[in-house]
């Protein structure tokens, strides 16, 4: 049963409840794996969980960089497009480049897991960088439409209330860090 739904911050398109199982019993022939076998189990499901949410990240972050992007590009200051001016060009020219490392980490370690071979350390990598490079790009996005950037006419203020859970779930960015950490 539903013991209750949270309110939160962001992702207001996915439920997120506490559940309670009364009187549940599953039978013997339903047993994923061997008896003492779930902790194991469960940390591979967790590999393509966390290889998931980096895409996840990126692909928000991505959508959060072509609307600055497409702003610069239409906003002028001082008699030219603001994507011109240096500190503005530069700043999306860094985002551009992470997202990009962060995609091909993901690629990486989605690559390994389709093959079947061991990549706990390459997913925990995905996940970290994906989602960290996610809330700075964001970050990032909505400076350079500065106070645009900040109210609901654009999606950017959304974009960074969404992105933000993905260094929390299916482990935080200090959990990623521990099974990098662990892996070398």
């Amino acid at each position: 049963q539903v013991a209750r739904l949270e309110e939160k911050l962001g992702q207001h398109s996915s439920d997120t409840a506490q559940i309670n199982l009364v009187d549940c019993r599953v039978p013997a022939a339903n047993l994923i794996g061997e008896e003492g076998e779930g902790y194991r189990i469960a940390l591979s499901a967790l590999e393509g969980g966390r290889i998931g949410i980096a895409a996840q990240a990126v692909g928000m972050a991505r959508s959060a960089l072509e609307v600055a992007i497409a702003y610069a590009k239409e906003r002028e200051a001082f008699g030219t497009a603001i994507f011109n001016h240096q500190a503005v060009s530069f700043r999306l020219a860094d985002c551009a480049t992470r997202l990009e490392a962060a995609r091909q980490l993901i690629w990486h370690a989605a690559s390994l897991r389709d093959a079947g071979l061991p990549c706990l350390k390459e997913a925990a990598m995905a996940k970290l960088l994906a989602t960290e490079t996610a809330e700075a790009v964001c970050s990032a996005a909505i400076q350079t439409l500065g106070g645009y950037g900040y109210v609901n006419d654009f999606p950017l203020e959304r974009i960074y209330r969404d992105v933000r859970v993905c260094q929390i779930y299916e482990g935080t960015s200090d959990v990623q860090k521990i099974l990098i950490s662990r892996a070398l």
